[in-house]
This record gives C-alpha cells, sequence and structure tokens, in this order.
C-alpha cells in the first residue's frame, strides 16, 4: 500500500500515463493542474527530446518533427521518428515519419493515453479498448480484441497492455521474450523498448522480460518504484523520494543518474535518459548527437499567481499522511495547513524533513505547516522496537507463495517459511538479497530467520527445450524397492545425488547411497549433462535436456539415442509434476524412465534383468516443493536419479573387488 500511495502522489503532480491504478476516466481528468495548468511531463525518442509545459503547448529538441504549433495538449508520446500528442478532448495529433501510417490518428476520438512504437502508435480509450495504426508485420497492432486496458506501452515491435485487474496483455514479435507477461500480476505500468518489457508492482518492485545482453533486465532487487522507463539497452526507475537507478548499458552515460534528486518523472530514448525536476527543470544524460540533450534551459511549470504555493507530501513505510493526504496541494500563500501522519501496525512516528522551518512541531504526527514558500515535507516512520521488515520480491517467471510478496513486519528471532513457486517454463534459480539468514539460499522451500530488517529476490530463469534444466545446489533422493537380489548380499535403499557444480552442460554431483546392512558409500564424479551422464559410474540417464517432448531424441551412453515416448503428469516427490518417458530394451535388460520436464531429472525408473526387479522413485528434492501428503513408505517411494540397477550393481561389485584383493593379500 505504501507505494501505491506514492505512486498516486507521483500521478497527480506529473500525470504520468504509465501507471494506470486510476481508472482511465479519472486518469483523464486528474492530467490538469489546479489553475487549469495541464500536468507537465518529458517524453524520449530515439534522438530527440519532447516535453510537456504547463499551459498545454509543446518543446522539442534534437532530431524531431516540429511540434511548435501543438496547443492543448495533455500527454505526449515519442518513438523512432515519429511523436504523437494526446489533446484534452480526446483526439491525438502525431508528426515525423509515416511510412507506415503511424501519424494517421487524425480519426480517433475517446482517447485517454497513447504510446508510439519505433513504427506503430497505440491509443487507449476512456472505455478500455485500442486502437492502433502503423507497421502491423509482426502483429503489433493485433489489439482490436483487448478490454479492460488501462495503460498501454509500445516497444520497437510489440506493444503491451495493462488491464484493470493488473495483469499484462502483450501481441507483437516475441524473439528474445519480450512478450513473455503472462504470468505478471499486480501490474500498475509498463514500458517497453525495441527487446524488452519492463512492469511496475503493487508493492513498488519491478520485473522484467526480454533481452538481457547489457542486464537492463536486473531490476529484481529494485523497491520503492513509482514509476520505470525502458531505454534501448537500459531501465531506469523513479524511487519514491526523487531519486532514480538505473541498469543496463552505459555506454552512451545513457545511465549516469546517480546523482538526480528531486525528480518527479523519467523517460528513455535508445541512448539517452531524462528527468523531469519538481521544480519544472529537465536535466538529461546520454548521447548528445542531435543535441536532444541540450534541455538546461527548459522549465515545464509556467509560474503559478504570486500569491499560490505548492504542497508537496509523502511518507516512509509504516505510516502514511491522512490530511491533507499525500501528493502536490496548492494554497494561498499565508495559509496555515494542518498535518495529521497515521501509523500502520508495528510502527510509530519518528518526525517530519524536508523543508520544515514553517512546521509548528516537527516531531508531532499531528501539526501544521504555513505555507510561505514551495514545500516538499516527508513524514517518517520507524518499526517498534523488537521488530522487523521482511521485504519479499520476485524476478520474472515465478511468484513467492509464502508468505507472499510485499513487506511483512515478524519479532525479531522469528523463522519465517519461504515457499518461492515457479510458473510453466521456468525454474526457480535461488534468493537474493539479505540471504545471511536464509537456511538454503539454493532451495525453493526454505525459510528465514528475522535478525534484522531484509529485503530478499526470488530468482527465476526461463527453461527452454535442450537447456540445461538444474542447477548448483540441487539435490535429489531416492528410495528403492528391490526384488530378486542376491541372498546375503546388502542392496541399496536409497540414492541422493547433489549437484555441486554446473557449468554448461558439465556438472559435478556428490552421489551417496546407503545399503541394507546400514554403511554409506560416497563419490563425487563429474558427468556430462548433454549425454545423459556419460557413463560414470553407470550413471547414464539420469539427467536429460529440459523441456524435451515427444519425439525428441536424448543421448544416453550406452544405448545411443533415445526416443521420448510420450508425457504424462504424476506425483514425485510431493508434488504432481510434468513428465516425459522413454523404454530401452537391450541385452536383457528393460529399462523404463520417467524425466521431470522442467529440471530434465529422471524421477522414476524400472528395470528387470534376470531375476532381479528394481523401481525407483522420486520422495525428497529441493528442485520443486511438495504440496501433497506424503505417501507410505512403498509403493510410493523415491525418484532414481541413475541406471538404477547400473548404481546398485556397481556399489555391490566394488566391495566384491575389495574383498577379493583383501583375500588374495
Amino acid at each position: 500500500m505504501k507505494n501505491r500511495k506514492m505512486l498516486l502522489q507521483v500521478l497527480l503532480f506529473i500525470a504520468l500515463v504509465f501507471s494506470l491504478i486510476l481508472p482511465a476516466s479519472v486518469l483523464n481528468m486528474t492530467s490538469v493542474m489546479a489553475q487549469g495548468q495541464v500536468t507537465p511531463m518529458v517524453a524520449a525518442g530515439y534522438s530527440y527530446t519532447v516535453g510537456l509545459k504547463s499551459d498545454g503547448t509543446v518543446v522539442a529538441v534534437g532530431y524531431t518533427g516540429d511540434v511548435g504549433g501543438w496547443t492543448d495538449i495533455v500527454q505526449v508520446a515519442a518513438a523512432w521518428l515519429h511523436t504523437v500528442g494526446l489533446k484534452s478532448n480526446g483526439t491525438v495529433v502525431a508528426v515525423g515519419d509515416n511510412s507506415y501510417g503511424q501519424c494517421d490518428v487524425g480519426g480517433w476520438t475517446d482517447i485517454v493515453q497513447v504510446a508510439a512504437g519505433d513504427l506503430h502508435t497505440v491509443g487507449v480509450k476512456a472505455d478500455g479498448t485500442v486502437l492502433a495504426v502503423g507497421r502491423k508485420d509482426y502483429g503489433q497492432c493485433d489489439v482490436g480484441g483487448w478490454t479492460d486496458i488501462i495503460q498501454v506501452a509500445a516497444g520497437g515491435v510489440h506493444t503491451v497492455g495493462v488491464k484493470t485487474g493488473g495483469t499484462v496483455v502483450a501481441v507483437g514479435f516475441n524473439g528474445v521474450g519480450q512478450c513473455d507477461v503472462g504470468g505478471w500480476t499486480g501490474i500498475t505500468g509498463v514500458d517497453a523498448d525495441q527487446d524488452h518489457t519492463v512492469g511496475l508492482k503493487f508493492d513498488g518492485t519491478v520485473v522484467a522480460v526480454g533481452s538481457n545482453g547489457s542486464r537492463q533486465c536486473d531490476v529484481g532487487g529494485w523497491t520503492d518504484i513509482v514509476q520505470v522507463a525502458a531505454g534501448g539497452e537500459h531501465t531506469v526507475g523513479l524511487k519514491s523520494d526523487g531519486t532514480v537507478l538505473a541498469v543496463g548499458s552505459k555506454f552512451h552515460g545513457e545511465c549516469d543518474v546517480g546523482g538526480w534528486t528531486d525528480i518527479v518523472q523519467v523517460a528513455t530514448g535508445v541512448y539517452h535518459t531524462v528527468g523531469l525536476k519538481f521544480d519544472g527543470t529537465v536535466l538529461a544524460v546520454g548521447s548528445n548527437y542531435y543535441g536532444e540533450c541540450n534541455l538546461s534551459d527548459w522549465n515545464l511549470v509556467l509560474a503559478l499567481p504570486p500569491s499560490q504555493r505548492f504542497l508537496t507530501i509523502s511518507s516512509t513505510a509504516g505510516g502514511s499522511v491522512t490530511t491533507p493526504g499525500e501528493g502536490t496541494f496548492t494554497h494561498d500563500e499565508g495559509t496555515v495547513v494542518d498535518l495529521v501522519a497515521e501509523l500502520e501496525a508495528g510502527y510509530h512516528f519518528v518526525n517530519w524533513t524536508g523543508d520544515v522551518d514553517t512546521i509548528a512541531n516537527v516531531n508531532a504526527a499531528q501539526t501544521t505547516i504555513t505555507m510561505e514558500d514551495y514545500y516538499a515535507i516527508t513524514a517518517n516512520f520507524e518499526l517498534e522496537e523488537g521488530l522487523c521488515s521482511l521485504t519479499i520480491s520476485s524476478t520474472a517467471g515465478g511468484s513467492v507463495t509464502a508468505p507472499g510478496e510485499g513487506t511483512f513486519i515478524h519479532a525479531a528471532s522469528t523463522a519465517v517459511d519461504l515457499i518461492a513457486q515457479p510458473e510453466e517454463g521456468y525454474r526457480f534459480v535461488n534468493w537474493t538479497g539479505d540471504v545471511g539468514t536464509i537456511a538454503d539460499v539454493n532451495a525453493a522451500a526454505t525459510n528465514i530467520t528475522m535478525d534484522d530488517n531484509y529485503s530478499i529476490t526470488a530468482e527465476f530463469v526461463s527453461v527452454k527445450a535442450g537447456d540445461v534444466g538444474i542447477k548448483a545446489g540441487d539435490w535429489i533422493k531416492v528410495e528403492y524397492k528391490i526384488t530378486g537380489w542376491p541372498a546375503g548380499e546388502p542392496y541399496p535403499e536409497w540414492l541422493k545425488l547433489e549437484f555441486l557444480s554446473v557449468e554448461g552442460t558439465s556438472a559435478t554431483v556428490r552421489v551417496t547411497m546407503r545399503m541394507s546392512d546400514g554403511t554409506e558409500q560416497s563419490d563425487t564424479v563429474p558427468v556430462d549433462l548433454a549425454a545423459g551422464g556419460g557413463e560414470a559410474f553407470g550413471l547414464s540417464g539420469f539427467v536429460i535436456s529440459a523441456n524435451l517432448t515427444t519425439g525428441d531424441s536424448v543421448y544416453m551412453t550406452g544405448y545411443g539415442d533415445v526416443a521420448i515416448e510420450g508425457e504424462t503428469t504424476r506425483t514425485y516427490a510431493g508434488a504432481r509434476r510434468t513428465v516425459v518417458y522413454a523404454s530401452i530394451s537391450q541385452y536383457g535388460v528393460q529399462l523404463t524412465y520417467y524425466w521431470d520436464k522442467l529440471t530434465g531429472v529422471m524421477v522414476e525408473a524400472a528395470t528387470t534383468y534376470t531375476d532381479i526387479t528394481a523401481t525407483a522413485k522420486a520422495t525428497e528434492t529441493n528442485m520443486w516443493e511438495a504440496t501433497t501428503m506424503r505417501m507410505p513408505s512403498w509403493p510410493w517411494v523415491i525418484v532414481a536419479v541413475a541406471a538404477v540397477v547400473a548404481l546398485g550393481i556397481f556399489f555391490v561389485q566394488r566391495k566384491r573387488v575389495a574383498r577379493a584383493k583383501k583375500t588374495l593379500n
């Protein structure tokens, strides 16, 4: 809730069409400031910058079309070589390159927000439907069926829309996953560029998908964000305190925003970044080849009448300002304004900071401020002694289902259960952030001990067909059911495989087997995942490539190419899993394998050789969270992650060899 309130603060001052917790009709009304002035904003194109002034006129610098005659504008959007303006009556104007008809917006009416892609233009109507013109060859204009849309963003050749419930839809080119937003929830705003898409969540965290070659999608640790912007190969986030974060390419200096303060809106071009300050002045960094950063003389806020003063109010986590509220307010000079800060459970009020010279009592939650100038103030809250905050977020591809995502308050020393749930086609990687007291950072199901205020992120990664689906730190345990074993010989009871390191298709695996006589044997072996585990100790086929499907072929040492016969769903290690399977019959041995589709790990195996029958099933792993009740030990036992008989026979034969050597000696 805190970041949502902060987002409203920014909306009221700059009318960012990027964030749309407000309905479209309300947004259209709030885009006009007090005194009949339009809320100023900036937009950045490929090689130019556009500014909307508070009187509804527009200025621009760089390689751009002529916007000097525009009036009555309430929002602007910039793209590759064309600029779009939304007028207060809901009509739209556009100038610049029109090679694909991207400027053919003259007939649009009842529009509440516009977005500009490289060669297409998109508009949201007041009823939540969407229009699009321009280049269509990748389906980027296929928005005719969209409904309940509150905001759109246009990338190079894709289009993204936020729905009223916080879910996201996308159409167009998806060559690097920039349209993989179907699992996003709790989204308030999105932005897009050529190859990546960024989403702002209700809790102030950020998600991103698409190309990450310059690390432009590394936003998983961001918190307290109120607006995001996607550039060519960089991403920018505006924090509620007016500072700015940036990740991605720094080649042109486009990420040099670390010293910016008092920013109320940001915009990104391909190689430059622009920030609008509270006082209406504008900052810019990055490429200035066409003069797109020559903004030092801009001031987009026209002066208020001499007697008018701005008061901007915000708060930190732990409470809110209920009187007069949070946002930007206009008062006559000399007005005494009541201030009331209210606490959330577990917090106490500390003080007011900022322009506090005329606040009657900076240490009181209920006080007044006298309006003698333009003021910005913040109500500060802190946790009560003995309590700790835990802020949880996730990257694209999954979510944290326990305890959820957001900020939670716990007593010190409390152990909090954590469960990260990947979406289909993704796998959990690890926990990042303040992970010092997390029991197992590589486990999707683990816990964290609250010794301080912590912020953690669940990291997920896309797993495509042919990828290696396991990672360092993964482990799986299997139990055996064996009949026909030679009398008097110890037989294997369970097997555990721990993946100590994974680099490309090479892994180092610790294999531990417990025998029926109570002894345990362990070896650390290198394996080739591309060859089903190679032939180390007979472990052929215990891991294959991830996301294979019926008809795909996997090479297994000793057996050659084996075809996947089918796909089904079964319960392994306490959870329903999608698995693929294959059967092999060779040299009198009949083998049937089941592999977990997402990770490629074998979860069941059965073999028959002469009088010996062995079965194995997965019962424990840290690769997914158990969601079903554990069944009795047999027949529902553990996952084989090896050629079952081969492993058992290997260890028994090794004991026989050792005994023979001892006898000979």
